[in-house]
């Protein structure tokens, strides 16, 4: 399956992102605002994993806090405690990062992901491979191996 990644720019609109970039987000290396977000507490990002001709197969909604635009290994505590029960219900975690998504979500997905807008009629869940490799301690590279 090939990932795609989108993000909510500045202007509230869907913006496709490279691996590379998502990765050195991840990593602390690169601040948010390099790839037009002026948002620098929090990054509202999309994975779509998608078939060999980039079919939406699965799309994951999350939400990461941020510091100074930085993904933080105190960030990386918080957005870990999401994947625990003990800490965060599955309510908690649901309302979280299901809000603050533009209300023409699915049209710019559509428009952006160049599918119509039926072919978005796929499952949709909540992290996705960011909340999967936090959980476990892995790269996010790895982690897509568990939600094939």
């Amino acid at each position: 399956m090939k990932m795609r990644y989108l993000i909510v720019d500045s202007d509230n609109q869907l913006r496709l992102i490279r691996r590379k970039q998502v990765e050195a987000i991840w990593r602390g290396r690169a601040s948010v605002s390099e790839y037009g977000c002026s948002d620098l507490t929090e990054l509202r990002l999309i994975t779509v994993m998608c078939g060999k001709r980039l079919v939406p197969q699965r799309i994951y909604l999350l939400r990461m806090s941020l510091t100074d635009g930085r993904f933080t290994r105190r960030n990386f505590r918080a957005l870990r405690s999401f994947a625990m029960p003990s800490r965060v219900t599955v309510r908690e975690m649901f309302q979280h990062h299901s809000e603050g998504w533009p209300s023409d979500f699915f049209t710019q997905l559509a428009v952006a992901l160049d599918v119509p807008r039926d072919m978005l009629d796929v499952p949709f869940g909540i992290g996705g491979p960011l909340l999967v490799a936090a959980a476990l301690r892995v790269s996010p590279r790895v982690a897509t191996r568990f939600l094939r």
